[in-house]
């Protein structure tokens, strides 16, 4: 499923990134970055991502800042000052560490967008699991897809259900497709109906 024309009682206005600072080997990544970008432009959603101006993060944020789109940047001073990723796009804030570039991301998004990535993505994505089952954030975490890269976490979330390990309403706040249209809907969905019997696809297709 491609995405679809509904329209959605709720727009997230504010959306932040994780992924890698690196391309990867598939040349996918890179693309769909852009592709990402794009879409979040034509929907004036706004970015914070982690600062720089390379790899997978980078080519989101520069498609964004470059077409007028809102970009801000939280970055540990520790690299910012080395210039490890480059410079920033949008407006930079600088931090302590990478655990409070998440803190501040998560006051200041709705929701956040998962890329493939390596050690470092992951830290940030267990942080905000780590976060959610304490009860410190409620918020949608999508994970895109792409070429079913994150299939093995989404079966490791899954498998923890299963092992009473993570609450089933703690696992819903992890959403994943393999299109950009459909994870940002499904984005706006978990936003609009949080409630834990709301249900994507039969919002989306009615009587099916």
């Amino acid at each position: 499923m491609e995405g679809t024309s509904r329209t959605f009682p709720y727009t997230i206005k504010f959306i932040g990134l994780l992924g890698s600072h690196a391309l990867g080997r598939n040349p996918r990544f890179m693309a769909t970055a852009v592709d990402l970008g794009r879409e979040l432009v034509r929907r004036k959603i706004r970015l914070t991502y982690g600062g720089g101006n390379v790899g997978l993060q980078g080519a989101v944020a520069s498609t964004v800042y470059n077409n007028s789109g809102i970009v801000r940047g939280f970055i540990p001073g520790y690299i910012a000052t080395r210039q490890v990723y480059g410079p920033t796009y949008g407006a930079e804030y600088t931090v302590s560490s990478n655990y409070y570039k998440y803190f501040e991301m998560n006051h200041v998004v709705e929701a956040f967008i998962v890329l493939p990535g390596g050690i470092d993505t992951m830290e940030g994505l267990f942080t905000l699991i780590s976060w959610a089952s304490e009860g410190l954030h409620s918020k949608p975490i999508g994970l895109l897809n792409i070429d079913g890269y994150f299939n093995n976490l989404i079966k490791f979330l899954d498998d923890a259900v299963r092992q009473n390990f993570m609450a089933l309403n703690q696992r819903k706040l992890f959403i994943s497709s393999f299109f950009i249209d459909e994870l940002l809907d499904k984005l706006a969905f978990a936003k609009a109906f949080p409630g834990p019997r709301a249900n994507y696809d039969e919002f989306v297709n009615p009587g099916d």
